[in-house]
């Protein structure tokens, strides 16, 4: 849809924070609140959203379909304020420090990307999502690791093939540093940290390796 979204919660203090993950979520329609993005977001091409006082501000903007002979103002503006309630994702995003950025909205689910100031909170992150919705998929794993200051190195994992328990366990893996050099945890302590077998876990990590090392190279 070419849709991009700029965010602000009304706080800004000027810092900036090395992020290291950016995590794309896949989450069903929320049903229980009436979310403006999922009505003004589906034909926009920008959407503009503050949070303050407890209310969503939102703001869709429609370019004309023949740019070139359009003029100053010959864009379509929509405004909207709601309540924010407990059924709402962005405030769900804010207590992670990090802005939701919607990027797909369809009839069926509302597609947002994010920022990660760490790994650690990435977890606990999607559990309080699966919280707030019936149907969540991360599609997609940005791991940036900054190196020599200015240079980083970017590692993306496409997790849209994998099944909701294996997105889970690539999560924790990935946010508990099993994939590090040295690794920072061991299959046992991913296990007990899920419960289950260390056997289990290792079939579960092989199963999310194959899977990525065929999307990777298809």
């Amino acid at each position: 849809m070419g849709l991009t979204e700029r965010s602000s919660t009304g706080e800004d203090d000027g810092t900036e924070e090395t992020r290291r993950l950016y995590v794309e979520f896949e989450l069903s329609a929320s049903g229980a609140v009436a979310c403006p993005v999922e009505d003004l977001g589906r034909d926009a091409d920008r959407i503009d959203r503050q949070s303050s006082g407890g209310e969503c501000h939102t703001e869709a903007t429609r370019e004309p379909h023949d740019k070139t002979a359009a003029g100053p103002g010959d864009a379509e503006i929509r405004h909207t304020k709601t309540e924010i309630t407990s059924e709402c994702y962005c405030p769900i995003f804010f207590e992670y420090d990090c802005i939701p950025k919607i990027t797909d909205v369809t009839d069926e689910a509302v597609v947002i990307e994010a920022f990660l100031p760490d790994r650690d909170r990435l977890s606990a992150l999607i559990d309080d999502l699966r919280e707030a919705t019936d149907e969540i998929s991360l599609r997609r794993l940005t791991r940036i690791d900054s190196v020599d200051g200015d240079r980083s190195n970017r590692v993306t994992l496409d997790l849209s093939t994998l099944t909701e328990i294996e997105q889970e366990t690539a999560a924790m893996a990935v946010a508990s540093g099993y994939y590090e050099t040295p690794r920072a945890t061991s299959v046992g302590e991913l296990a007990a940290e899920l419960d289950i077998t260390k056997s289990a876990m290792s079939q579960r990590l092989n199963s999310v390796e194959s899977k990525l090392a065929l999307a990777a190279f298809q």
